[in-house]
């Protein structure tokens, strides 16, 4: 494991989130009251982008079929999906996002 850049954190003003393409991988960088969290950038019910949904508090919402997630651990809330979204460990030093691949 290591931890890769990702991004600058004013790309990701608070109460916003953004997908990024790190090694191979689709990650979504959430700012949420300013604790950021990254997941998997697809549902894992039809891959919808999530950065296409809402997010409400630590909810995000699938814009394709509904699913909800928490973001705080990937888990779901209510299907469709019924698996949850892998989580990266995240860390913010000097203003930029780094996650754990």
């Amino acid at each position: 494991m290591a931890l890769v850049k990702v991004c600058n954190l004013e790309v990701i003003p608070a109460g916003s989130m953004k997908q990024f393409y790190v090694k191979d991988c689709e990650v979504l960088i959430i700012n949420n009251n300013s604790q950021i969290f990254c997941l998997d950038a697809r549902c894992t019910h039809a891959g919808a982008p999530l950065e296409e949904g809402t997010l409400n508090g630590d909810v995000l919402t699938c814009p394709w079929h509904g699913s909800k997630f928490n973001i705080t651990d990937g888990s779901v809330l209510k299907g469709p999906a019924e698996k949850n979204l892998k989580k990266y460990s995240v860390t913010v030093r000097e203003n930029s996002v780094f996650i754990e691949l």
